[in-house]
């Protein structure tokens, strides 16, 4: 694993289900040494997925291999002194820690920036949440669904007039959003290459949908008038 790009990188992943552990899953595909960080007893929500309707029946626990590969793991509760003193001494030894909690749950659980930033002044702090870090949302949960397919327009933008808004795949905002938080990881580490310093960065769900939206987006903002679809049926 020598010759990898991230050979030697050291990454915490402390988030759940997709966006934010795909995002840790890159970063192992390119010899990362991830260490999975999941709740005692059931574990990580991901493990389940492949069980809901809107998935295909396998006997394998492929959601898992899919988003959850080549990472080392470690069940930590991190709601008792003993789970928070472990993941306190991985996280001073860490080059990147991964979170997708929202911001009064890393608050009650202290694994915000300004927590853990002392234990690491190197280190990248990487945040996925559903609606962003600031404004009147920001404590708000949400699953790609509802932040990135729904509340972003997608979902009324792509059907055709008259007919009911279509359901997103599962995953399909997760997947797209864990690549813009790998981008931010990527570009924090080659700051910390030049500057020596550590950082925040983070996404949204939210974000990346009008981001796959902003061809429409962009041209409302600039006071564009668009009745629906303008008409769908006529040719370019």
């Amino acid at each position: 694993m020598s010759d990898y790009l991230f050979s030697g990188l050291k990454v915490i992943d402390c988030a759940t289900v997709i966006a934010a552990p795909a995002a840790a899953m890159i970063l192992a595909d390119y010899g990362a040494d991830v260490i999975k960080i999941e709740q005692p007893g059931e574990g990580d929500m991901l493990r389940m997925l492949g069980d809901i309707p809107t998935t295909p029946y396998a006997d394998s626990d492929w959601f898992w291999q899919l988003d959850g590969r080549n990472k080392r793991g470690v069940a930590l509760d991190l709601k008792q002194p003993a789970g928070m003193e472990i993941l306190r001494k991985l996280v001073a030894g860490c080059d990147v820690f991964i979170t997708n909690q929202p911001y009064p749950v890393r608050e009650s659980l202290g694994i915000t920036y300004e927590d853990l930033k002392p234990l690491n002044s190197g280190m990248i702090y990487a945040s996925l949440t559903a609606y962003g870090e600031k404004g009147p949302e920001r404590h708000r949960k949400g699953f790609d669904q509802l932040a990135y397919w729904a509340r972003s327009g997608l979902m009324e933008l792509m059907r055709e007039p008259g007919t009911m808004p279509t359901q997103g795949l599962p995953g399909m905002g997760d997947h797209p959003t864990s690549v813009a938080l790998y981008a931010g990881i990527v570009t924090a580490l080659l700051n910390r290459e030049r500057s020596g310093e550590g950082s925040m960065v983070e996404t949204s769900l939210l974000a990346n949908g009008l981001w796959s939206a902003a061809g429409i987006a962009q041209g409302v903002m600039a006071d564009g008038d668009m009745p629906l679809y303008r008409s769908l049926n006529e040719s370019p």
